[in-house]
């Protein structure tokens, strides 16, 4: 009879194949965040409907516009 209390080897295989996708899909997001003290990457953005010469005044205009960078 066989025990059942114990992971077969493929199942335990099975497992850590799970964790370690898991781990480095967790790192690829990771990468993507600056750290903590590093300068924060720009946004690009756009306004839809407005002149690029009004999208330049509404960004300049926006608190916190440095952060902002206006698309092509």
């Amino acid at each position: 009879m066989e025990r059942r209390d114990r992971p077969t080897l493929q199942q335990t295989r099975h497992r850590l194949r799970l964790a370690s996708s898991g781990a480095r899909a967790r790192q690829a997001r990771l990468a993507e965040i600056a750290p903590i003290h590093a300068p924060e990457t720009p946004m690009t953005v756009s306004f839809e409907g407005l002149t690029p010469a009004q999208q330049a005044a509404a960004l300049a205009a926006f608190p916190g516009g440095r952060r902002f960078v206006l698309a092509g």
